[in-house]
């Protein structure tokens, strides 16, 4: 076997390669880890997915990208008298096109096989055909037909509701359960964004968050448990307490009164009082002194 030289490859270009790759890798891992969130029975945060797909997709570009235009650096050369030539890259090429897989030694048919072979198939490794098996196993429980599994005759559709044997359903019946499937789902996305717009259309924001009346920092009863508490028989809750204080300051109060009608009744002896009266009575009986006082003891 004739001996390779390596040295015209271009090196760094497939290791920039290698090490893009092995990120998409992990981030591929990354987002599997995260969708199936411990095999746990509820959707994980969407946020999260959407920042790990938005890094997935931003490498394959990137690796996408280096694979049509990679980046070359200029080759430096030393011409007969010493002087270093530089050789700038040329517009265009791509030096992945004019490569070939060659071992570098001599290698039997088994290392050949077992080490050259999977590098050189197109199809895809064990472990993404066992994820795809799995996939589409779980979706085909959840269709009518199927899907592939059913056409294959691996698993046999619901039995139809007059009780004729099931038949096997064909690649046309997948795909137009598959478009039916979509086109329901586009539905409700479109029924979804419609209800929005109306909303939006129909209140503002503003009209939607303001509150027209003010709630109190504080409530002085627990809405949790119904209405407010009723006040007691004898008026506001707390009020005893402020009337047997007042009780004394009352009854001077009365007194004031009384002391105030009987001086009034006392003035009004001068006047004529009105018939029917004990004022009445008594000025009929006993004749008032111009020159003492009134005798109290008479009333």
């Amino acid at each position: 076997m004739a001996s390779f030289e390596p040295s015209p490859l271009p090196v760094d270009q497939l290791e920039s390669l290698r090490f893009k790759a092995n990120q998409i890798i992990e981030s591929i891992y990354g987002l599997q880890r995260t969708i199936e969130a411990g095999n746990q029975n509820y959707m994980p945060a969407w946020p999260d997915i959407l920042s790990k797909y938005n890094m997935l997709l931003s490498q394959t570009h990137n690796f996408s990208t280096a694979l049509v235009a990679p980046v070359q650096a200029a080759s430096v050369s030393f011409g007969a008298n010493g002087v270093p030539q530089i050789t700038k890259p040329t517009a265009g090429a791509n030096p992945y096109e004019a490569l070939a897989l060659h071992p570098r030694v001599s290698m039997s048919d088994t290392q050949l096989d077992n080490e050259v072979i999977p590098l050189l198939r197109n199809q895809q490794t064990t472990d993404v055909l066992r994820m795809e098996n799995d996939t589409v196993r779980r979706l085909a429980e959840h269709m009518a037909t199927r899907g592939v599994l059913g056409v294959m005759g691996a698993v046999l559709p619901p039995p139809p509701a007059l009780g004729a044997l099931p038949r096997r359903p064909e690649h046309e019946d997948v795909l137009r359960e598959c478009a039916q499937i979509r086109a329901a789902h586009d539905q409700r996305i479109e029924r979804a964004v419609r209800a929005v717009t109306m909303l939006r259309d129909k209140f503002e924001l503003r009209q939607r968050v303001e509150v027209e009346v003010e709630e109190p920092e504080e409530l002085t009863w627990d809405p949790r448990l119904g209405m407010p508490p009723e006040a007691g028989a004898g008026g506001d809750v707390g009020m005893d307490s402020v009337d047997e204080g007042d009780e004394g300051s009352s009854d001077d109060d009365e007194e004031d009164v009384v002391e105030g009608e009987l001086v009034e009744s006392g003035m009004a002896t001068d006047s004529p009082a009105p018939p029917g009266s004990a004022f009445a009575l008594a000025s009929d009986t006993v004749a008032p002194s111009t020159s003492g006082p009134i005798d109290v003891s008479m009333f």
